[in-house]
């Protein structure tokens, strides 16, 4: 292969990767659709690096003394977006940004100390390169009676704060930045340098569990490994990890009341602070692991990314006593440490939040597991975010006692975690034969402890345990609500007031969901045939504990002539199922009709949207696109693509090495686009491909059938991709063995890893007794920890003139294109046989990041056969 080849296939390589700009769903700021000034005009402030060491040291005496987790540092601002940023004006609209950088960071939240709108504006904010964090729009409707706006984080160190606003209303905004809060960890993210020392501090605050105070301990259990009818999925739902002020960080729940209204009643520590500032608070609901990860495992212990539903700022109700205050505490009898909120804004019904239940009584919760150990049924539990990380639920397997922390005195439940914890259904196979026992950390102060009936009765204050402690110290103290039900006799010192606001004199009530029932369809869509003249559709109904009302169902949205039957057409539980049934669908003209099915019990609806596709025998012939018939020099994991046949549901592709199709390689069917990526093909092989359209009426017509022809490039992709472990030099490895014995005149090689901080990556390529490390940490030695970006999609070649060792870039990925390898690159492998194994070894080499290895691909230049001499026209 010559040489100007090789660059044209290493040119292809990097076509096939780019990605194009990620941005938020539906509103997006001014400035990405209209021509504006260059992010780097527009003003800017900039923070130093922080002193992480110093940070890191107050931490650990901060939690130890029974304070909330940090996550970020407050830097004063007083930027009036009437009077500082930059401001431009295009047609009737004016955009005004501002622009925060701040070294090292991991990332950056913002409070807004004045914040209102006029109608027409909406304020964004972004990470400044890569748009693909955005938090927004806030506009008018976000206003509230304090006037401020406190917003989630942005995981970036350059972001934008954005306002668009027609320019006729400029005049009218009110926003003030008043803080701006640079982050170093929590929420899956870490500045690099950030490290807990071991100062052999004693109190009675949590303890982290891993050594750097950065992640949750991996021994806690994911919220996801309950059983899909596990009821205690219903408290799970009421649960969130929020941010005080931009700084700190607890979590807290949400609970009923007797008025089963579903006001937005939050019950948290008063140690995690929130009466200092309850205009504050962002909530973050539904943090979880999407699924079940072994307690015990590496992958539980690596951070999942944070969700987009949040919800900002409250109005303070009432507090008890923080036991760790003296100054607060000065009565231990009352020092019990629950908070209560009222939470701003209407939740959206998506999120599918639930209020929790509660129970006031002074006797300690019986918590009994069954014979069963793989059943939590008797078992009370607390469900928390350690470390403002995912959702994990822990197990109580002893009944209360009653207890103290600091200054309370009986003022707690002392709950001792179950050392045998169960080993549920949703934990993944092989199971093993027990689990660790799971804890609470930093981060999960203020939340909820509940009993046996899944029943709210406490806050999480504090105490010992930790992943891998015993005995006594395998437990925690939560501030009773029995205790806080009185509180000191005023609305704003007790509970009473807004939990039982109908003056009930109730000791305990059940929980309450966004609506106290939903419902499942299956299918979730619906393709038919125009021939056909019915079609059935299974509704499974799941209601709250303590239903007990009527769902009458209904359907509309059905085109003509068709027709709708439920049988039965009401529900009530503990019935959950019916049958509903479309009729007369031979008479409808083939279209896309979005049917809506609806539950309604009383004032409480839920609606599911059943799409429903009719068709018609499919016509006309498929059209193939890339590779062009009888391409030449295409990749080993090349894109097929082909023209919409109208009518068309999805296809199938098809890739074999013969033109009969005997020996199919590639088959793939329900691709509903008109694309597929075929992996794993050999190269210069040539390679024949058909696609054939299907829709609710059947198979139609498959398409003529392409050919191509593969180049010399070599390429695996492991499936499923390689998970790099954190912060293990050893690395892991990914093999290519091959058979032909050309032998190497030259090499390329290019990879592709999805990695935060790339500088925390070395990549090694081996073969028989030639290695090299191609890429040492990209940015190391000229900072500490390298290069910051995100990902690799690289080719290396050593005939490149830039280094992959200074390459940095500001977008994803960080490091792309042609750079030339780590001395010695390629050369030692010059000369050498393509056959045999090849070895890349990939490693991190510093804690905190987390990614994946996701393909490489050997690109040789080999020697030329003499076998074209033999005719004597050699061609010099």
């Amino acid at each position: 292969m010559s040489h100007k080849r090789t660059t044209r296939v290493a040119a292809l390589l990097i076509a096939a990767s780019t990605t194009g700009l990620a941005v938020a769903a539906g509103v997006s700021p001014a400035s990405f659709s209209t021509q504006v000034q260059s992010v780097d005009q527009v003003v800017t402030v900039r923070y130093g690096a922080l002193d992480l060491q110093t940070i890191a040291e107050e931490d650990a005496l901060r939690e130890a003394s029974g304070q909330p987790m940090r996550f970020a540092i407050a830097h004063d601002s007083a930027v009036d977006a009437r009077s500082g940023g930059s401001w431009e004006t295009k047609g009737g609209q004016s955009i005004w940004r501002y622009r925060v950088q701040a070294a090292d960071a991991a990332s950056l939240n913002f409070g807004f100390t004045q914040f209102r709108l006029p109608p027409s504006a909406q304020v964004f904010i972004y990470a400044s390169k890569d748009h693909s964090q955005l938090a927004g729009p806030y506009s008018a409707a976000t206003h509230n009676a304090l006037g401020q706006l406190w917003t989630p984080i942005i995981a970036a160190s350059d972001v934008v704060i954005e306002l668009d606003v027609a320019s006729g209303e400029r005049d009218q905004v009110e926003l003030v930045l008043g803080k701006i809060n640079q982050g170093y960890r929590g929420f899956g993210t870490m500045s690099k340098g950030y490290a807990q020392p071991k100062l052999n501090l004693t109190g009675e605050g949590k303890s982290a569990c891993s050594p750097d105070a950065i992640r949750s301990g991996s021994c806690n259990m994911d919220v996801a490994c309950l059983d899909p009818s596990d009821p205690w999925n219903n408290p799970r739902r009421s649960v969130g990890a929020y941010t005080i002020s931009g700084t700190d960080t607890c979590t807290g729940s949400l609970v009923n009341n007797t008025a089963n209204d579903r006001s937005m009643l939050f019950m948290t520590a008063s140690h995690c602070n929130v009466v200092a500032n309850p205009a504050g608070i962002v909530v973050y609901w539904n943090y979880e692991s999407p699924t079940c990860r072994l307690p015990g495992s590496g992958a539980s212990g690596t951070p999942v990314a944070r969700p987009t539903t949040t919800s900002s700022g409250s109005t303070f109700l009432g507090r008890t006593r923080n036991p760790f205050n003296g100054s607060d505490c000065t009565n231990g009898a009352v020092c019990s440490d629950n908070t209560v909120v009222r939470l701003n804004g209407t939740p959206d019904p998506a999120w599918n939040l639930y209020w929790a239940g509660w129970d006031r009584g002074t006797a300690a919760a019986v918590c009994t597991p069954g014979p069963n150990p793989n059943s939590d049924v008797g078992e009370c539990a607390a469900i928390h975010h350690p470390g403002v990380d995912e959702k994990r639920i822990t197990f109580v397997e002893q009944n209360f006692e009653v207890g103290g922390i600091s200054g309370g005195t009986n003022t707690h439940w002392h709950a001792y975690w179950d050392p045998t914890p169960p080993i549920l259904p949703g934990i993944p196979a092989p199971q093993p034969s027990s689990l660790p026992p799971g804890v609470t950390e930093p981060g999960s102060s203020g939340s909820p402890l509940y009993n046996a009936s899944q029943h709210f009765v406490g806050v999480l204050s504090g105490g010992p345990s930790s992943c891998g402690a015993t005995g006594a110290n395998l437990s925690d103290y939560y501030g009773q609500l029995a205790v806080a039900w009185e509180g000191e006799g005023t609305p704003a010192t007790r509970m009473k007031d807004w939990l039982d606001p109908l003056n009930t004199g109730a000791t305990a009530i059940d929980g309450i969901g966004m609506s106290p029932f939903t419902f499942t369809l299956d299918p979730t869509s619906l393709s038919v045939c125009n021939t056909t003249n019915s079609a059935t559709i299974n509704l499974a109904a799941t209601y709250d504990q303590g239903f007990s009302g009527t769902v009458a169902l209904t359907a509309s949205g059905n085109p003509a002539p068709s027709a709708l039957l439920f049988v039965p057409a009401a529900l009530t539980p503990p019935t959950s199922a019916s049958v509903l049934t479309l009729s007369n669908l031979s008479g409808v003209t083939p279209g896309s009709y979005p049917i809506t099915v609806t539950g309604t019990s009383g004032a409480d609806v839920v609606n599911k949207t059943l799409p429903l596709t009719v068709a018609a025998a499919l016509s006309g012939s498929m059209n193939l696109l890339t590779p062009a018939n009888g391409a030449t020099s295409v990749g080993t994991s090349p894109t097929l693509s082909w023209a919409a046949l109208a009518g068309a549901a999805s296809y199938t592709v098809e890739v074999a090495t013969d033109v009969a199709f005997s020996n199919i390689v590639v088959s793939q069917s329900g691709i509903t686009g008109t694309s597929h990526v075929a992996t794993g093909l050999n190269p210069t092989t040539t390679y024949y491909w058909r696609v054939k359209p299907t829709n609710g009426c059947g198979d139609g017509t498959t398409s003529a059938v392409f050919s191509f022809t593969t180049a010399n490039i070599i390429c695996h992709a492991p499936s499923p991709a390689l998970a790099i472990p954190d912060n293990t030099p050893a690395g892991v490895n990914d093999t290519i063995t091959l058979s032909d014995a050309s032998v190497l005149t030259g090499l390329t090689v290019s990879i592709k890893a999805t990695h935060t901080w790339v500088g925390d990556l070395k990549f090694t390529l081996s073969k028989d007794s030639a290695s090299s490390a191609l890429i040492d940490r990209p940015g190391v030695p000229a900072s500490t920890f390298g290069c910051s970006g995100n990902d690799y999609d690289v080719i290396l070649d050593d005939a490149a003139g830039n280094p992959v060792e200074t390459a940095c870039g500001s977008t994803v990925p960080a490091i792309t294109g042609t750079l030339s390898p780590n001395a010695p690159g390629l050369a030692p492998f010059v000369g050498l046989s393509l056959a045999g194994t090849w070895t890349l070894n990939v490693s991190d080499n510093a804690g905190g990041d987390t990614g994946s290895f996701t393909e490489w691909c050997l690109i040789p230049q080999v020697a030329v056969s003499d076998v074209i001499f033999e005719d004597g026209f050699e061609i010099p």
